[in-house]
């Protein structure tokens, strides 16, 4: 399937307001720990309630065997954008952690970056869905590679000394 660039998935969670008031400080926290996305090139580059927009550029070593895109990079991406989503709904003292991932693989990826959407289709107090789509970027097009559908657990982080 080949888009516009205008591409923004239906966004769902956005009404709700976010049971942490600072959760852009608190995922700009998160992000400093996040040693596999600073290796990967990976970014968020649109936070809001319930969404977020991931992006990676491609490079040579995101490539696998037959030169496309590695998927687990596209697994990769999709895991960050649903789960930094859920955390823009999740409460202080929690972080989620994804219980499970389903991918599904519609092409190959070719083009110079690839995009995710990520958004909570539902903010339970213990768990959420979420999902995200992953376009593939290549220059004036994008196209729909994979959707993924992502369960995150809400755990307590330990209390800080």
């Amino acid at each position: 399937m080949i888009i516009s660039l205008s591409y923004p998935p239906h966004r769902t969670a956005m009404d709700k307001v976010p049971p942490n008031p600072n959760f852009r400080e608190a995922i700009a926290e998160a992000l400093q720990g996040q040693r596999l996305m600073h290796y990967l090139g990976c970014t968020l580059t649109h936070i809001e309630p319930g969404y977020v927009v991931a992006e990676v550029t491609l490079q040579s070593h995101h490539q696998q065997q037959l030169g496309i895109v590695h998927g687990g990079l596209i697994a990769t991406l999709a895991d960050v954008a649903a789960g930094f989503a859920s955390f823009t709904l999740t409460p202080p003292g929690f972080q989620p952690v994804t219980a499970q991932l389903q991918v599904l693989f519609f092409q190959p990826a070719k083009g110079e970056r690839l995009r995710a959407f990520g958004r909570v289709q539902h903010a339970g107090h213990r768990l959420h869905f979420a999902e995200a789509t992953i376009l593939a970027l290549n220059n004036d097009t994008e196209t729909v590679i994979a959707q993924a559908t992502s369960l995150l657990s809400l755990v307590r982080l330990p209390p800080s000394d």
